[in-house]
């Protein structure tokens, strides 16, 4: 008989981490991470702790975070929260399992998940909650899940906030190249118990935001600290930079070396082992790629109020095989056909499971359509995972990210209020 690797892992009943495997992969990821250039922090609150149950409430900046904030923790009781997505891997399951990871469905009501934290906390141990989901794409926060406090409140322990300077730039989400840098990731007191039972809501999230919010350009801008791969750290920004502030053109960006060129107005840029970038030969409006990353979106969130915006693609779609585990975390094609976004929703027409289907997901539901470096997309829709891999012009999926993003701040305005918190949607430049 087949196992069902999502009844397995997903529904299974919590038991308490495996103190052995945690602690012996915590020795062997704190040598991965001083390679890395990682130093760990901690106030005195956190050595006080050590033998109380707490939730690490952590930043999520790269890929990595969970390396870091792991091997540095120095406890073998702690149950992270992980993207439902990233637990088939052939060789992550077993371990994911064995130290007792809790997979979420992202940006999804997830009372499975929800019941196993608690169920986790019952027999004694602590969480590590990322509350931003996925991981940041320019360097700074992204929107944290504004069930986050009343979560907090109901756990009624006291929670430590980590804070990782530098892992993004030593990992970036625009390409796979690992840079050796320097990494600072501090474990410091956010609540206590007293501050979760004492305080409100809207001062507990005040003081959650104040502290939490990170912006990597910034911290390291008069630092002089060198982050240095294999590649130069320009490398595949064209993945995420798409749009010239001076022709407005769009996907018209090609990086060859140290420099990235608009291939229509010839506006070209350099960037250093410092990620400071530098026109070469026009004004450049922006200070950073952070900047103008948000310069982007702030485009994208006026293109989509109009009820003419349309984007549309050919592509493969995929799911997760929960049956199979391989190393590219168990994708299978399952269909193929046309994918439409538009202010209302998006649209899938075309085959699924060798028959014709029209699939329609509503706007209120769509949160993200999060990018992949295979050019792909992301999507969880009522606890369904879909996989949506672009057959050509694959370098336009950023956009579909901002746009879904914005669209669904359209329809929900809880989550538009902890959009509007991190994001600057002023326009930060105008055009030469």
């Amino acid at each position: 008989m087949v196992k069902d690797l999502h009844k397995d892992f997903k529904l299974r009943k919590i038991k308490k981490p495996n103190k052995f495997i945690a602690f012996m992969a915590q020795l062997i990821l704190k040598v991965i991470s001083k390679r890395r250039g990682v130093t760990f922090e901690y106030d005195n609150d956190y050595k006080k702790y050590k033998k109380q149950q707490i939730v690490l409430l952590s930043q999520h900046a790269s890929k990595d975070d969970f390396i870091y904030v792991f091997a540095g923790s120095n406890r073998q009781d702690t149950h992270i929260i992980m993207g439902y997505q990233n637990i088939f891997s052939k060789f992550l399951y077993g371990f994911l399992k064995s130290i007792g990871v809790i997979a979420k469905f992202l940006y999804q009501p997830d009372v499975t998940a929800t019941r196993q934290m608690l169920e986790a906390v019952k027999l004694g141990g602590s969480l590590a909650i990322f509350p931003e989901g996925i991981q940041s794409t320019s360097g700074s926060t992204q929107p944290i899940n504004p069930a986050t406090i009343a979560l907090l409140k109901k756990l009624k322990l006291p929670v430590i906030l980590t804070t990782l300077k530098g892992s993004y730039f030593t990992r970036t989400r625009y390409s796979t190249d690992v840079k050796k840098g320097k990494i600072t990731v501090s474990y410091k007191t956010l609540f206590t118990k007293e501050d979760l039972e004492n305080m409100s809501v809207e001062e507990l999230n005040k003081k959650l935001l104040e502290k939490f919010s990170y912006n990597e350009h910034e911290y390291f801008k008069d630092k002089n600290v060198e982050f240095i791969g294999k590649k130069p750290n320009i490398y595949g920004l064209d993945n995420i930079i798409y749009k010239c502030p001076h022709c407005n053109s769009e996907y018209r960006f090609k990086v060859d070396g140290e420099n990235m060129k608009c291939l229509d107005c010839g506006f070209e840029i350099t960037m250093d082992n410092y990620y400071r970038i530098k026109s070469v030969n026009k004004t450049l409006p922006f200070e950073d790629i952070d900047k103008w990353y948000k310069w982007q979106r702030n485009v994208i969130k006026q293109e989509v109020k109009s009820n003419d915006f349309i984007m549309q693609a050919k592509i493969t779609l995929c799911t997760l095989n929960t049956q199979k585990l391989d190393n590219n975390l168990s994708k299978k094609e399952i269909g193929e056909g046309e994918l439409t976004l538009t202010n209302k929703g998006l649209t899938y027409v075309g085959t699924k499971d060798g028959e014709q289907v029209s699939m329609f997901f509503d706007a209120k539901n769509v949160y993200s359509l999060t990018i992949t470096l295979k050019q792909a997309l992301d999507l969880y829709y009522k606890n369904e995972y879909y996989y949506f891999k672009l057959k050509t012009n694959g370098n336009q999926v950023t956009k579909w990210m901002l746009a879904s993003e914005e669209i669904h701040s359209m329809y929900d305005e809880v989550w538009n209020n902890a959009s509007n918190e991190v994001y600057n949607y002023e326009d930060l430049t105008k055009s030469a």
